[in-house]
């Protein structure tokens, strides 16, 4: 059976916060659940593994009751297989940003597409010399004088973007995730 390289997000993991999933008990986990080539990258929940099956939605809610039953904190996860994970990447409308200030580039991806409307309100939100654009399943940030420093806060996505799941990551991040999903596919 063909397997498929798969990329798993989990939104709110913290090395040391309430959401604490330690990386070696997610790559136990993903073995477990029948899944090869386990790899994590950084210490806040992101996984590259290969999958004979579930994919998409399935596979997001197999993992999420998972770690929910085996490791502790009830969170989402958003799963990608490699070639979207690659469009992904490869759609950044902020490369020349990305290059030079790779930690104050972010995205988040959602679990499902935002709407026209909702991708709009928020894209209104953000005022120079910050940055947004979302494109499909992802908002795209660029916070020119750090994340901390931005005027954005939860109130404003949550205005935006209502109940939708997402969860965010820089560009430093979003590369290795890919590198090491490229290195498997």
């Amino acid at each position: 059976m063909a397997q498929t390289v798969q990329i798993a997000l989990l939104r709110g993991v913290m090395p040391m916060g309430r959401n604490r999933v330690p990386m070696a008990d997610l790559r136990a986990l993903l073995a477990e659940l029948g899944f090869t080539d386990v790899r994590t990258l950084v210490a806040t929940g992101n996984a590259v593994f290969r999958s004979p099956g579930p994919a998409g939605a399935e596979l997001e809610a197999l993992l999420e009751k998972a770690i929910a039953e085996k490791i502790g904190p009830t969170l989402d996860v958003m799963v990608r297989d490699a070639a979207a994970f690659g469009r992904i990447v490869q759609s950044n409308p902020f490369p020349d940003d990305s290059a030079a200030m790779p930690s104050r580039v972010q995205a988040t991806i959602f679990k499902t597409a935002p709407t026209p409307d909702q991708a709009r309100a928020f894209e209104a939100l953000v005022h120079p010399p910050e940055k947004a654009k979302v494109l499909g399943d992802v908002a795209w940030l660029v916070h020119p004088n750090g994340i901390s420093a931005s005027p954005l806060r939860p109130a404003d996505w949550k205005a935006a973007f209502g109940k939708l799941s997402g969860t965010a990551r820089n560009w430093n991040t979003l590369s290795k995730v890919h590198e090491a999903a490229q290195a498997l596919a």
